[in-house]
């Protein structure tokens, strides 16, 4: 017989493994932002200071450092409730941040470690968190631990906007302004070795490939990790009953397991998920009121 995982656990293991990450995250984004800002390592080349935020690395960074700040209410939410859940607009914040440090990580390891050598782009200094670790962490993050809602295909565009922006940003102030009129050196060399319209075309079709392969994986784990919700809660034998009515008590009274003084928090998706093992007409409104009075404890009311 297949053995049915406690969902539970899986859940407690993504709120614990997604919060140490995104703490992670988090820190070396800042510390890294700051070494920058103040010049901390006493850097000879002009984007220190303010203009730090002239580099796409730092941008991408601290985008991906906010979403992973915004999770973090939901991730000890998960540890209460035993229900890891990130409503859909913070999974798009996600999956735009990624994308973004993913296109840092992929430019690193291809064209900056090309033109400058592997430990200069990937290990060197700050490079080692933003470059390296804090683009991986994020990767695994979003393609295998937040992998709540399925990802419709056009929001792969709207994932890439931050770095369209920037792409024109950088064209007029390095390709129309210039620095000799106050605006920046092509500190990204795009006009170094080829033309830089044929540069950009390259940076927008690695973008895109970049934004759409996250998006594939995520919704590989999405659908994987559905399913195994799903099973649990039409065969597991905590749950499984001969009636929904039944399996709906159960699961209250399972749920009244960890006391939260009195608040309940009603578990919609896990009704969804089990109303197609049982033949029944039984409304959502209803087997969310059955669901709410058993789950009630007069106790701590």
């Amino acid at each position: 017989m297949e053995k049915i995982l406690d969902i539970k656990k899986i859940n407690f293991r993504r709120c614990l493994i997604s919060l140490i990450s995104c703490i992670i995250v988090i820190i070396l984004a800042n510390i890294c932002y700051w070494a920058n800002l103040s010049n901390a390592l006493h850097r000879n080349w002009p984007n220190v200071g303010l203009r730090t935020l002239r580099m796409f690395t730092t941008i991408s960074n601290l985008l991906v450092a906010l979403a992973a700040l915004l999770s973090i209410p939901y991730q000890i939410d998960g540890f209460r409730y035993n229900n890891y859940h990130l409503p859909r607009w913070i999974v798009y914040i996600l999956y735009t941040g990624t994308v973004g440090v993913g296109i840092t990580f992929m430019t690193a390891i291809t064209a900056i470690t090309i033109a400058n050598g592997f430990y200069e782009a990937m290990i060197k200094e700050t490079n080692l968190f933003l470059h390296t670790i804090n683009p991986i962490t994020s990767i695994i993050l979003f393609t295998l631990i937040n992998d709540d809602h399925h990802i419709k295909f056009k929001i792969t565009f709207i994932s890439l906007i931050p770095m369209f922006l920037y792409s024109i940003i950088y064209l007029v102030f390095v390709f129309i302004i210039g620095p000799n009129r106050g605006g920046w050196t092509d500190h990204y060399k795009f006009n170094q070795f080829i033309p830089w319209p044929i540069t950009m075309i390259i940076m927008f079709s690695l973008s895109f490939g970049v934004a759409t392969g996250l998006r594939v994986l995520h919704n590989l784990t999405h659908k994987y990790r559905k399913n195994l919700f799903i099973k649990f809660f039409q065969e597991s034998p905590k749950i499984k009953s001969d009636t929904i009515e039944e399996a709906v008590i159960k699961l209250a009274e399972m749920n009244k397991e960890k006391k939260l003084r009195g608040e309940i928090k009603i578990p919609y998706r896990s009704l969804r998920m089990m109303k197609p093992a049982y033949k029944t007409d039984t409304s959502m409104k209803e087997l969310i009121k059955l669901y709410v009075d058993h789950a009630i404890d007069d106790e701590a009311l």
